[in-house]
């Protein structure tokens, strides 16, 4: 039985990269051709969009196991037991998703057992290593767990409410921010300066590392209103009750 073991998030983030471009080209190449060829029907038009987008994202995935970034980086997308490839409904679902989503649906990875995104839990999916020789070790990561035997974990249910809740704070606090350093004319998409364009690059870049710090910080139990508790102070608590 082959050894499953999981890629680091920096491998999944340069495959969306490489993915990132090489479909809006072949869109791009698509329509050229249509026009070359005298399509002119809406429908004629909307396939020659959506046909290069099916065909490199969710197509790919269930046929061959990845797209095209996926194997550059030597990784591929299986089921969540590792024995085959996803059909094409889910991975259309895991592509919708991602979609939607965006780099917030990749946060999860940093704390998931199988270190999955959003998209592949819906899709009920896992990217893992495609061939493990030749790698260095702190490439290769094995699945994730918590401390049960030293620790007791809040519900799952309580952890994921906590962590909505911090997002969701996190998120007014970032929409305050950005009102607190942008001028009137900027705020209504009239005219920023050079300063408040960047301003706003940071704030947005600070909200996604902290969402990724709360999600993290929740699930492993060490986020106020979710926190764990040694074990054994939990169960002295409750004998003497």
């Amino acid at each position: 039985m082959n050894t499953i073991a999981y890629p680091r998030l920096i491998k999944r983030v340069r495959a969306v990269l490489i993915d990132s471009v090489l479909v809006p080209v072949a869109v791009f190449g698509t329509l050229i051709l249509g026009d070359a060829l005298g399509v002119s029907q809406p429908y004629g038009k909307a396939l020659l969009l959506l046909g290069p987008i099916f065909i490199l994202e969710p197509g790919l995935v269930a046929f061959t196991g990845g797209t095209v970034g996926h194997h550059l980086q030597g990784i591929r997308v299986t089921r969540t037991d590792g024995s085959s490839n996803i059909n094409i409904l889910a991975a259309t679902v895991r592509f919708v998703v991602k979609l939607l989503l965006g780099w917030l649906s990749f946060i999860f990875v940093l704390t998931t057992a199988r270190h999955q995104a959003v998209h592949d839990l819906v899709a009920r999916s896992m990217v893992v290593h495609k061939d493990l020789s030749g790698l260095p070790a702190h490439e290769v990561l094995s699945e994730r767990a918590l401390d049960r035997a030293t620790y007791v974990y809040p519900p799952a249910w309580r952890r994921v409410i906590v962590i909505v809740g911090y997002a969701v704070l996190a998120t007014v606090a970032l929409s305050i921010a950005s009102a607190l350093v942008s001028s009137a004319e900027c705020a209504h998409g009239r005219q920023c300066t050079t300063i408040e364009v960047l301003l706003a690059i940071a704030l947005d870049v600070l909200w996604i590392v902290g969402l990724g710090w709360i999600t993290v910080r929740g699930w492993n139990g060490t986020l106020y209103g979710c926190r764990r508790h040694p074990r054994e102070s939990a169960e002295s608590l409750r004998s003497s009750q």
